[in-house]
C-alpha cells in the first residue's frame, strides 16, 4: 500500500508541467539545463545588495530571509555573496544587543524591532561557517552573535541548561514562550564546537528531551508553537490570537532539524514521526522535506528519495519564498553538507 504523502510527491514528480514563469532567464532558459536549488533562490530573491526580498508575500524583508540567503549562498560556493548579505543584514537589521530586527520593509525600513531567534542562530552559524575572504572577522561577529542569542533570547532551565525560545518578548509573559522548529540540536552541538561554549552542547541535548517530551515519544507531530513550564514545553496556540495548536509550515522544520541532528536520540525521534509523516497533508516543499528527512531516520530509503524528488518539482514550478528556500536548504541538511556531524561545520 503506497504512502499518501508519497503519492502526493510522486504526482508533483510525474505531472507537473515545465515553469513557464517569468523567471524563465533564472531557470535555464530555452534549451538549457536548470540550476539547482540554491541557485534559484539566490537568483529569485537576492538583490545585489545583500538583501532577501520575500517578493510573494508583499516584498519585505525578514532577518529568517537574511539567515538563509546566506547559509544558501555558502552552499552554492558564493562567499562573496554570503558576505554581501551579511554586510546588509549587519547595517540595516542589527539591534544594539547584537541581535538582529526580524521584519523590515523592502527598502530596508525597519518595521518591528523584536528580534526572532531562529533567525539569529543561524545568523550565527552562518558566520562562524564562514569560508572566503575576510573569515576571521566573520567568525568573531558570529562568535558574538551567538552569546547574545544565549544572553537575549534564552530561558534558564532547573539545571541551568540556557533554552532558546521565540525572542526577547517571550521569556517572561505568564510562561516563557517556545517554537520548537527553533530547536536545532546539531545546529546548536556546532555552534559549541565553534564557539567552545558549552552552554550549547546543553541546550542541543536538552532540546531533544523536550520535544521528546512534547511529542509523546513521538507518537504525536510537534506544534508550531509551545510555552515552557515546569521545565517543561507545553503545546500552545500561536502567540497574538493566531491559529490553535497544530503541525504547520513552522513545525514542519522539527523533523529536518532532528532528523540531521548528529545525535542518536534526535534521529529516533525523527524516525517515530514517519507514521504520521508519511500520511499527513504535503502542500509545501518543506512540508514533503520534512516528511522524507523521517522517512530517512526510520530506514525507508525509496519513499525519502522519492519525497525529496517531489519536493524539488514544486519548489520549481510552484516558486515561494520558503517553499525556494527549504527546497535549498532541506536536501543540504540530510546530505550532512549544511551540519556535518562531527566536524566544525562548512
Amino acid at each position: 500500500m503506497r504512502l499518501a504523502v508519497a503519492l502526493v510527491a510522486l504526482a508533483l514528480v510525474m505531472s507537473a508541467p515545465a515553469c513557464a514563469s517569468s523567471n524563465a532567464s533564472q531557470t535555464g532558459g530555452s534549451g538549457g539545463p536548470a540550476p539547482g536549488a540554491a541557485d534559484r533562490f539566490l537568483s529569485r530573491y537576492v538583490a545585489g545588495d545583500g538583501r532577501v526580498i520575500r517578493h510573494d508575500q508583499g516584498g519585505d524583508i525578514v532577518s529568517e530571509g537574511q539567515a538563509y540567503g546566506m547559509l544558501v549562498a555558502e552552499l552554492a560556493g558564493r562567499p562573496a555573496l554570503a558576505h554581501t548579505i551579511w554586510s546588509w543584514t549587519s547595517r540595516h537589521l542589527g539591534r544594539p544587543d547584537g541581535l538582529f530586527a526580524w521584519h523590515a520593509t523592502g527598502a530596508g525600513q525597519i518595521e518591528d524591532p523584536q528580534s526572532a531567534t531562529d533567525a539569529d542562530i543561524l545568523i550565527a552559524y552562518a558566520l562562524l561557517r564562514f569560508r572566503g575572504a575576510g573569515a576571521t572577522v566573520m567568525h568573531r561577529a558570529g562568535r558574538r552573535v551567538a552569546r547574545a542569542v544565549l544572553a537575549h533570547e534564552a530561558v534558564s532551565l532547573p539545571g541551568g541548561t540556557r533554552l532558546p525560545v521565540a525572542g526577547p518578548w517571550a521569556t517572561a509573559m505568564p510562561a516563557p514562550v517556545a517554537n520548537p522548529s527553533y530547536l536545532m540540536p546539531g545546529v546548536f552541538r556546532a555552534l559549541a564546537r565553534m564557539t567552545g561554549d558549552r552552554r550549547w552542547a546543553r541546550a542541543a541535548a536538552t532540546s531533544v528531551l523536550l520535544v521528546r517530551g512534547l511529542t509523546g515519544g513521538g507518537r504525536r507531530l510537534p506544534p508550531d508553537w509551545a510555552v515552557v513550564t515546569g521545565g517543561r514545553l507545553v503545546a500552545a496556540p500561536q502567540p497574538g490570537g493566531g491559529a490553535g495548536i497544530q503541525y504547520g509550515l513552522d513545525a514542519a522544520r522539527v523533523p529536518l532539524w532532528f532528523a540531521a541532528g548528529c545525535d542518536t536520540d534526535a534521529r529516533r525521534l525523527a524516525a517515530a514521526w514517519w507514521p504520521a509523516l508519511r500520511a499527513a497533508p504535503a502542500e509545501s516543499p518543506v512540508q514533503i522535506l520534512a516528511a522524507a528527512a523521517s522517512a530517512t531516520a526510520a530506514g525507508d530509503r525509496d519513499a525519502a528519495a522519492t519525497l525529496r524528488a517531489g519536493a524539488e518539482r514544486l519548489a520549481a514550478n510552484t516558486p515561494t519564498y520558503y517553499g525556494d528556500a527549504w527546497a535549498a536548504l532541506g536536501p543540504a541538511l540530510l546530505g550532512g553538507r549544511l551540519v556535518p556531524c562531527g566536524r566544525s561545520g562548512g
